[in-house]
C-alpha cells in the first residue's frame, strides 16, 4: 500500500475476512504487515499463533448434549460453532459465500447428510479453482436433487440446472438465450442421484450425445465440456467479480473496480489468488468502503459468540432464523437477498433479543478480568472505548459512544451494584448501528 499499513487498514481487512476483530488479531496484523496478514488469512494460518482444533460433530457439545450427525438442527448448530471457533475464518466465510451462491435447501433435499457433504465440498474448494468448483457442484448429490437432475433425460431434458448454472452460478441474467438453456440441459442429461444406494449415477442411455449449439459454439458437449464453454464467456469474470465485491468490498461497487477484479479473476487460477490481489489493493482500503456491508445473521451471531466466548447452543439457530437466515435453508435458488434486507424492523428486533440473551449468558468474572478493566474506572467513556474493542467494534461513532457512555455512567460506573449495568452496556454495544456493519 502506498500510504502504509495502519490500524484502520488492519481493522477493515479483518472485519471483512474474519468473524470477530479482537485486539489480539489487530495487534498481530499490525506486527505481521499487510502481505503476511493476507497470506495467513488465505492459507488458513492463525494470525496470533494460537491453534484450536475443531472436533468432529460427534465430539461437540451443545446445551450439555453431544451433537448428532445427519440431524439438520445439529448440523446447523455445528456449522455455526465452526464459524465461531475456527482458526481458518476466511475459509468459513467463503464456505458461507458459496452456500449462498450455489443456494441449496434442506427443505427439498430432505437429507442432512447430503447437505453436510455439500458443505464440506464448499469448504475444501472454498479458495481453490472456481472451474473445479462448478464441475463438482454439477455432480453434487444435494444439487442434483435440488434442481431435479433425476428428471433430466434424453428427449425430455429438465432445464432447471441448465438455467441456474448460467443465470446464478456463472454468467448472470441476460448473457444467454432460452435456446442456450435447452442445449445446456441436453449436455447434462443422464446424471442423477439414487436415494436408495446414496450414489451419484450416470445413465448413458439417458444422455443426449447429439450435437449441441451453446453460446455460439457447436459440439457434442457433455457435463464437462459444456462448462468449458461457459468459462470461455466474457461475462463470467465480471459476474463473479461483482459477487465477490458485493460480499467483501461494498454494495454496488463502481464499474472500474469490477473491471479490475474481473481481470484478476480471468487471469488467476484460484479464488485465493483473486482475493489476495483484492486485499492487497489500494482500492479495497478507501475510507468510503468501510462499514458499508451489512453483516449477515450468521456473521453477526458467530462474531458475538467468539467475542464473548459463549458456548454453542441449538437455540442460536432459532435466533438466526428470526433474523432472516437459516443455515442449509436459503429461501430459493437465488439465495438470501442480503444487504438492507437483513436490517428490516423485525430482523433488528431479533438481533436485539439475541444480544439481550447473550448478555445474560456472559460469565460474571469476565467483567472483572484485566482485559475489561480500564485505567480510569471513574470515566464511562473509557469503559466504552475498551469494551467496544473487546466486542470487535473499532469504529464506534461519537453518537453511539455518547449514548452508551451515558447509560454506563448511570447504571454501573458510579453505582454500588454493577453487574446488571455492565450486561446492559454490552447489550447496547451489540445492538449499536456499527455492530451490524462490517
Amino acid at each position: 500500500m502506498g500510504t502504509g499499513w495502519t490500524e484502520n487498514d488492519a481493522v477493515h481487512l479483518l472485519s471483512r475476512t474474519i468473524f470477530h476483530v479482537s485486539p489480539g488479531d489487530v495487534n498481530a496484523a499490525l506486527s505481521l504487515g499487510q502481505e503476511e496478514t493476507v497470506r495467513r488469512l488465505i492459507e488458513g494460518i492463525s494470525l496470533t499463533g494460537d491453534k484450536k482444533s475443531i472436533p468432529p460433530i460427534e465430539e461437540t457439545m451443545a446445551d450439555g448434549k453431544q451433537l448428532k450427525p445427519n440431524e439438520i438442527n445439529d448440523e446447523q448448530t455445528y456449522w455455526l460453532y465452526r464459524m465461531a471457533a475456527s482458526d481458518e475464518p476466511l475459509r468459513e466465510k467463503m464456505t458461507l459465500f458459496w452456500h449462498d451462491h450455489f443456494a441449496t435447501s434442506h427443505r427439498k433435499v430432505n437429507d442432512a447428510a447430503l447437505m453436510r457433504q455439500q458443505n464440506e465440498m464448499f469448504r475444501s474448494l472454498a479458495l481453490g479453482s472456481f472451474h473445479e468448483l462448478v464441475l463438482e457442484v454439477g455432480r453434487d448429490p444435494a444439487m442434483l436433487i435440488w434442481l431435479d437432475s433425476n428428471s433430466n433425460r434424453k428427449g425430455q431434458p429438465n432445464e432447471n440446472y441448465a438455467r441456474e448454472v448460467m443465470e446464478l452460478f456463472t454468467l448472470g441474467l441476460g448473457n444467454y438465450t432460452e435456446e442456450d438453456i435447452k442445449e445446456v440441459a441436453r449436455a447434462f442429461t443422464g446424471w442423477g442421484f439414487n436415494r436408495n444406494t446414496k450414489q451419484v449415477m450416470f445413465a448413458p442411455r439417458q444422455h443426449d450425445s447429439g450435437i449441441k449449439k451453446v453460446l455460439g459454439e457447436t459440439g457434442n458437449f457433455d457435463e464437462k465440456t459444456v462448462v468449458d464453454v461457459l468459462f470461455r464467456q466474457k461475462a463470467l469474470a465480471p459476474f463473479m467479480a461483482r459477487n465477490l465485491l458485493t460480499f467483501f468490498g461494498t454494495p454496488n461497487p463502481p464499474e472500474r473496480w469490477v473491471a479490475q477484479v474481473a481481470a484478476d479473476f480471468a487471469e488467476k487460477e484460484t479464488i485465493g489468488e483473486v482475493l489476495r490481489s483484492l486485499f492487497e489493493s489500494d482500492e479495497f482500503y478507501k475510507p468510503e468502503y468501510r462499514l458499508t456491508v451489512v453483516k449477515s445473521p450468521a456473521e453477526y451471531v458467530a462474531g458475538i459468540l467468539r467475542a464473548f466466548e459463549i458456548p454453542i447452543s441449538k437455540s442460536f439457530i432459532g435466533n438466526m432464523r428470526k433474523m432472516g437466515q437459516e443455515l442449509y435453508m436459503p429461501p430459493d435458488v437465488a439465495g438470501w437477498d442480503g444487504g438492507a434486507a437483513w436490517l428490516m424492523a423485525s430482523s433488528l428486533l431479533s438481533r436485539s433479543q439475541f444480544a439481550e440473551s447473550v448478555s445474560k449468558r456472559i460469565k460474571t468474572n469476565m467483567f472483572t478480568s484485566p482485559s475489561y478493566m480500564p485505567e480510569r474506572k471513574d470515566k464511562a467513556e473509557e469503559w466504552v472505548d475498551l469494551w467496544s474493542r473487546q466486542a470487535g467494534l473499532w469504529d464506534l461513532s461519537e453518537r453511539s459512544r455518547s449514548v452508551i457512555a451515558k447509560y454506563a455512567d448511570e447504571t454501573f460506573v458510579h453505582a454500588a451494584s454493577k453487574v446488571n449495568g455492565m450486561r446492559g452496556t454490552l447489550q447496547l454495544l451489540m445492538i449499536s448501528p456499527e455492530a451490524q456493519m462490517k
